[in-house]
């Protein structure tokens, strides 16, 4: 089997969520995450923060649960100040006791876990949409301590192709 055909396989087995998904509103999520995701929004940027904050609690938030030991979630909220076409700002947190802990943040336009399991905690998965036919995808492994990326790859999609183009580079070094 070849490079890129091994490649396609891994990304397609790999990108099903384990977690349950959950979508409501940023105020209605549990006091403790409410706070935590308001804390990091980058929202808190803005040039009047204050009304984009009121703006952010009011927004869509999608919700995946990691399981796993510490365990944790991915919040995606949908809004003015959180996205940016199909791009959202993503924020992936550890369960703290009762409080969560800001694992990592990123741009993406898709962001789920996996079922390979590494040091106790799920893989995850991230696609960044370029273009039409170009995107990124990131796969991040649990160190034990935070997620770190593991595997990157730029999926070139033609018009007339079958199969994606799939190139492999070295993480942070977009081909």
């Amino acid at each position: 089997m070849t490079i890129k055909k091994t490649l396609v396989m891994f990304l397609i087995l790999m990108t099903s969520a384990i977690g349950r998904s959950a979508n409501g509103t940023i105020a209605d999520l549990p006091a403790q995450l409410r706070d935590s995701l308001l804390r990091d929004a980058a929202c808190n940027d803005a040039p009047d923060a204050d009304t984009a904050r009121a703006r952010l609690l009011e927004s869509q938030v999608d919700i995946q649960e990691i399981h796993g030991s510490p365990g944790g979630l991915i919040a995606s909220p949908q809004g003015s100040c959180a996205c940016a076409g199909s791009t959202c700002s993503t924020y992936v947190y550890r369960k703290d006791g009762q409080s969560y802990r800001l694992g990592f943040k990123g741009e993406f336009t898709s962001l789920h876990p996996m079922k390979i399991y590494k040091r106790g905690m799920p893989s995850l998965t991230a696609k960044l949409q370029i273009n039409e036919t170009l995107a990124e995808t990131t796969v991040y492994d649990w160190s034990g301590q935070n997620y770190e990326a593991s595997l990157c790859a730029t999926v070139t999609q033609g018009r007339n192709q079958r199969l994606p183009s799939i190139a492999r580079h070295e993480c942070g070094k977009a081909h």
